[in-house]
């Protein structure tokens, strides 16, 4: 069985939506980030990082979203969800995975969680 660590509005989006389009039988466990959860150490065994989401799927354990992404993606290589190798469309699929997570993640993370990036309560709402 495969479970996903997550939190809401997290990180742990695109892999949720991929072990779903995979149709991937998983368990969802939430990690409470209010609580710092990610930082306790039950989860640091499992991801040294600290950070959501982690993927746990018998002995592999699988952290940061894109490795967890490419791992869910090629666990079905019938669904095509990503290109086989020497497809030339692999290349694009590294480069929007890159993407997903470096840039429209980053930036969402400002979105939800803006008191985590300025020290002026003023700024909150802009």
């Amino acid at each position: 069985m495969i479970r996903l660590y997550y939190y809401p509005d997290n990180a742990s989006f695109a892999p949720h939506i991929l072990l779903r389009e995979a149709g991937l039988a998983h368990e969802l466990v939430l990690v409470d980030r209010k609580a710092q959860a990610q930082k306790s150490a039950e989860y640091l065994r499992l991801n040294p990082a600290g950070r959501i989401p982690t993927l746990a799927e018998g002995e592999v354990v699988v952290f940061e979203t894109p490795a967890v992404c490419i791992h869910i993606a090629e666990a079905d290589p019938a669904a095509r969800f990503i290109p086989a190798p020497g497809d030339p469309l692999r290349s694009p699929f590294f480069q929007w995975m890159a993407y997903l997570n470096n840039t429209l993640q980053a930036e969402f993370m400002i979105w939800a969680y803006p008191q985590n990036h300025t020290t002026d309560p003023h700024c909150l709402a802009a």
